[in-house]
């Protein structure tokens, strides 16, 4: 089975010279401490520092000053052990004989290192280029860590950095479910290039149609003219498609002209307005000196004149930025009229060459032969447009195929998601949430007060059993839930929360869970769990003897 287990983390400030190192079973590992003060013991410190350590980017505290700690974390993938080593932006990775496998400052280089190790990394499109990318390693972690000051519900929040990506949640989870993958996200890119395709190749074929139409009924009992005039006015009838072309060139063309005149004038409003404001703020720091700005006189009361100043700071404020919104709308719609304004000279071109109308070339043989040249051009070129559209159709329709098959996983996946929250729902007696807010991944549930942990511990929970039951052949991360039983959590319900997570542990996935006063007599025998009590005093999880004992490793790997 692919399960990555944390062995053990190492924390040190070499500044101060204090380190604190933490060891974890396999299985269950409880960090606990008194029932009576135990709390700023360093818990929350531990469990932030494991992810963080392996790339995210974890919520500490004020005190906790991130930027003067380096941290290690050794764990197992499989029989594999592995260091990780961070220290601010720099991250490094070594072997169990502590030999440097690779070294980046890059969130992103690093999730597609690790990629190698977890044989996994998140794939989404990024925002610029609609582009298909690995994302950095925290998006790997979302359904594994919940920090205690974030139960919030289905909100991911316990970590920074996470809006760089568009609808990332929905994206994320059925990645991590297998309901979406590398061949997903180009089926999407694809379907969207064939649509294009197929919206320019109809407009061709309307186009190609109306000339054709026009070209034949030019040759219907065709006769060869008598004189030029007649002949001119024959070839005029067949400058009408070309004139209409001309003339909706004309008309994008002074759409386009007014349009960069509009973008000229308010551009011109907006270089006056900062003049205005320029003088506003300078008239402002006038009165701030109880001086009038008009003859430098002395005032003794300025507190009219400056709510005045100040109002008309704020109607500039606001008309700038109306303007500024105006003008990036002009932007769109001058790019869209450059483009009719390119296809359409595109059509006027094709159509000169395939008319061939220059006047000196006129005559009876070559009138005949040119109206059937360019009947037959377009015939051909029918004959192509509509095999490219037979073309895109077939391939659209296979690609929209095998999108159904996902979709119909993500149906799947829904359906069990519901069953699974509805049981839990019903086990708790959880009767605020609404059964509803089941029906899709997408949907947000959470409830109020002593509830709200309960219903957090509970969405993650049945996440990672999603992705274990759709996805199994994927990586198994450790479980981390800071503190699940604080806030208002009453001690019958601090119970039933424990031994859900106790119930729910398997050997899938390692769980790593803090909670003040843990009695394991209250449980039962049946669990086999690690429990690591703190004892330090408040704010000091660190200390000398232990970075004495362990600075070696930090001089090892920070050497290489």
């Amino acid at each position: 089975m692919n399960k990555l287990v944390f062995r053990k983390i190492y924390i040190y400030s070499t500044g101060e010279k204090q380190a604190k190192c933490l060891e974890f079973d396999e299985g269950i590992n409880i960090i606990s401490s008194s029932q009576v003060d135990g709390t700023d013991r360093g818990k929350s410190v531990l469990m932030r520092s494991l992810y963080h350590a392996m790339g995210a980017d974890s919520q500490f505290d004020d005190k906790w000053n991130d930027n003067s700690k380096t941290y290690v974390l050794q764990f197992t993938i499989g029989d594999d052990l592995y260091y990780i080593y961070r220290s601010c932006r720099l991250f490094k990775f070594f072997n169990v004989s502590k030999e440097l496998l690779f070294s980046t400052i890059e969130r992103k280089e690093l999730a597609e290192k690790l990629k190698a190790y977890f044989g996994f990394a998140v794939q989404l499109p990024n925002r610029s280029e609609d582009k298909l990318e690995i994302t950095p390693p925290v998006y790997n972690y979302l359904p594994y860590f919940i920090d205690q000051d974030y139960y919030n519900g289905t909100d991911f929040s316990s970590f920074l950095g996470l809006n760089q990506y568009e609808r990332y949640k929905e994206n994320v989870l059925y990645y991590h479910f297998g309901a979406f993958d590398e061949t997903y996200f180009e089926i999407l890119k694809e379907l969207e290039r064939l649509n294009d395709l197929k919206s320019k190749q109809e407009r061709r074929s309307q186009l190609v149609e109306g000339m054709l139409d026009k070209t034949s009924d030019e040759l219907k009992g065709s006769s060869f003219a008598v004189d030029m005039d007649a002949l001119q006015s024959e070839v005029e009838m067949a400058r009408e498609e070309y004139s209409h072309i001309s003339n909706s060139l004309n008309k994008v063309k002074q759409h386009l002209i007014d349009l960069k005149n509009q973008k000229f004038e308010l551009e011109v409003a907006l270089s006056d307005l900062k003049l205005t404001e320029k003088k506003n703020e300078k008239e402002i720091d006038f009165l701030n000196k109880h001086t009038c700005p008009l003859c430098s006189s002395e005032l003794v009361d300025t507190t009219a004149l400056r709510s005045s100043k100040y109002n008309v700071s704020d109607d500039i404020i606001i008309i700038n930025n109306d303007i500024q919104r105006s003008v990036l709308e002009l932007d769109k719609k001058i790019d869209l009229e450059r483009e009719k304004y390119k296809e359409l000279l595109s059509l006027l071109e094709d159509y000169e060459v395939r008319l061939n109308m220059s006047a000196k070339e006129v005559n009876d043989v070559l009138k005949h032969k040119g109206f059937i040249e360019v009947r037959d051009s377009l015939l051909i070129e029918m004959h192509e447009v509509r095999k490219t559209l037979g073309s895109i159709r077939e391939k659209s329709d296979a690609l929209n195929k095998q999108k159904r098959q996902y979709v119909d996983i993500k149906k799947t996946i829904n359906k069990r998601y519901y069953e699974l929250l509805l049981s839990d729902k019903t086990m708790f007696g959880l009767s605020e949430i609404d059964e509803r807010r089941f029906d899709k991944i997408t949907s947000k549930f959470t409830a109020s007060g002593s509830n709200k942990p309960i219903a957090t511990v509970m969405w993650y929970m049945n996440l990672i059993r999603l992705k274990n039951e759709f996805n199994p052949i994927a990586i198994k991360f450790p479980i981390v839930f800071d503190s699940p039983n604080n806030a208002e959590t009453d001690n019958v319900k601090k119970q039933e929360l424990l031994q859900y997570l106790l119930n729910n542990a398997t050997d899938k996935n390692q769980l790593i869970i803090s909670a003040i006063g843990f009695d394991e007599q209250i449980f039962s025998e049946d669990f086999k769990y690690n429990i690591i009590k703190l004892t330090n005093e408040k704010y000091q999880l660190l200390n000398e003897e232990e970075f004495k004992k362990h600075s070696h490793l930090l001089y090892d790997l920070c050497n290489k």
